[in-house]
């Protein structure tokens, strides 16, 4: 009978194993610290007030920056940004639940929602943009994803009046195939509050057609990133944080009133 050998790892694999190990028993410490930081942002909001909202896509933005900056070795940027928007997802459901809904049979529309949502967040589907967009008009926490198109966005302006508004597009960052990703391009409707980030977009109606307006844009020095055009109307996305209320909006409203042109203000994005 053949005696077994006892062959031992390398003692140096067990020791990078025990590091790892204390790694991950830190990683939980600090997760569970910052979800009581959490509890107390919520019991200070609440002091305050209902809270309808925990998006800052502002801050989001901005977390992203710096991993680009301050991002190296050998772990995937993407990897890291989507362990981070699964983490970011269940905190600010904690401090406010919400659901995210999108169209119904529309496969990437839902993985889209579970990239940037997580996995704990309700997803609900709607037979139609009319539909969706009806889950945003009152006050409420929940978001809608539309796509980007000229038909969805003429059904969104309808509505634009009940206080809900773009406050982020996705993908956060213009190159997603850098990314590995194959995601559908689409606006983030909801009650969320509007900050800049340096690197922000106006998105508005205006009710002339792209031969009249676009002229006008291009004279006001207003650097358009694209627009579509829909049953006579144009929506227009440009380079700028154009909020209501604020000289930019001012300045544009008069750049295109030149024409009698109205413009509806439909909200604002920033990107990575």
């Amino acid at each position: 009978m053949t005696d077994k050998i006892n062959i031992s790892l390398p003692i140096s694999l067990l020791e990078t194993r025990d590091k790892i190990d204390a790694i991950d028993s830190e990683i939980h410490q600090l997760l569970m610290r910052r979800a009581d930081l959490v509890q107390n942002v919520q019991k200070a909001k609440e002091a305050e007030g209902p809270i309808v909202n925990a998006m800052h896509a502002d801050r989001e933005i901005e977390m992203f920056r710096r991993f680009s900056a301050n991002h190296s070795g050998c772990l995937p940027l993407a990897s890291l940004q989507r362990m981070f928007r699964e983490m970011i997802a269940t905190f600010s459901h904690l401090q406010c639940p919400f659901k995210v809904f999108v169209l119904k049979g529309e496969a990437l529309h839902r993985d889209t929602a579970r990239y940037f949502y997580g996995t704990v967040i309700e997803i609900v589907e709607c037979e139609n943009v009319a539909s969706l967009l009806s889950q945003v008009q009152a006050p409420t926490s929940d978001i809608v994803l539309l796509p980007a198109s000229a038909q969805a966005l003429d059904e969104f302006a309808k509505i634009t009046q009940q206080g809900c508004q773009i406050f982020a597009r996705l993908p956060f960052w213009d190159d997603g195939a850098a990314y590995g990703l194959e995601l559908p391009d689409m606006f983030v409707i909801g009650h969320a509050p509007l900050k800049t980030v340096g690197n922000d977009y106006t998105v508005f109606k205006a009710n002339k057609g792209a031969d009249i307006v676009l002229p006008l844009l291009e004279n006001a020095g207003y650097e358009l990133m694209s627009y579509y055009e829909h049953a006579g109307n144009i929506y227009c996305v440009i380079k700028a944080f154009a909020i209501v209320e604020g000289d930019s909006w001012r300045s544009l409203k008069n750049s295109l009133a030149q024409k009698d042109i109205v413009v509806d203000f439909l909200g604002i994005y920033g990107k990575v």
